[in-house]
């Protein structure tokens, strides 16, 4: 029962709360549509996320380690501080989205679109860029060390500071790229 001036009901989807802070480790919500929810701070580690529609939500502070992000759209999603370790972000639309000061070991985000996302002070240590989009994107400052970035675009990124000790970057594309000591690199552009 809805009283005038009460709160609109929380989504609940296989028995998790949609909600600021739930505790749903492991759930299920592959192809759920949580558009502009407000999972802050919410523990859903291991959770299924497969093809979900998590367009403009706010998801900071969260824990998703190892969660299932294939094929999910997030573009436009607030993410930062967020602990993705391990997580699978494969063919996932990440465009725009925030994920500065987030903590993405180990993360598969191969083939993803990253698309003038914001992964400043991001830690990709190890983790799979294989094939992403990253046009525009921001990683000032992030950690790639070890990370895989074959075939990664990277026209008009920036990279400022960014630590690329011992990171793959075969076939990676530079063009109007800003590299971590400042100097455009322009050797992938066409001619």
């Amino acid at each position: 029962m809805m009283f005038a001036g009460a709160a609109e009901a929380q989504q609940i989807v296989n028995g998790c709360q949609i909600k600021r802070k739930t505790s749903c480790p492991g759930v299920n919500l592959s192809g759920a549509n949580l558009t502009r929810s407000n999972l802050a701070g919410a523990d859903l580690a291991g959770a299924d996320l497969s093809n979900a529609n998590l367009s403009g939500d706010r998801i900071t502070e969260a824990n998703l380690i190892r969660a299932n992000l294939s094929n999910a759209n997030l573009s436009g999603v607030e993410l930062s501080e967020t602990y993705l370790s391990g997580a699978n972000l494969s063919r996932a639309n990440l465009a725009k989205a925030n994920l500065s000061q987030s903590s993405l070991p180990g993360a598969n985000l191969r083939e993803a679109n990253l698309e003038g996302a914001n992964l400043s002070l991001a830690n990709l240590s190890g983790a799979d860029l294989t094939g992403v989009n990253a046009t525009g994107a921001i990683f000032a400052m992030a950690n790639l060390s070890g990370a895989n970035l074959a075939r990664v675009n990277l026209t008009e990124a920036t990279l400022i500071g960014a630590n690329l000790r011992n990171a793959v970057l075969d076939g990676a594309r530079f063009c109007r790229t800003t590299m971590p000591d400042k100097s455009i690199n322009n050797s992938g552009c066409p001619k």
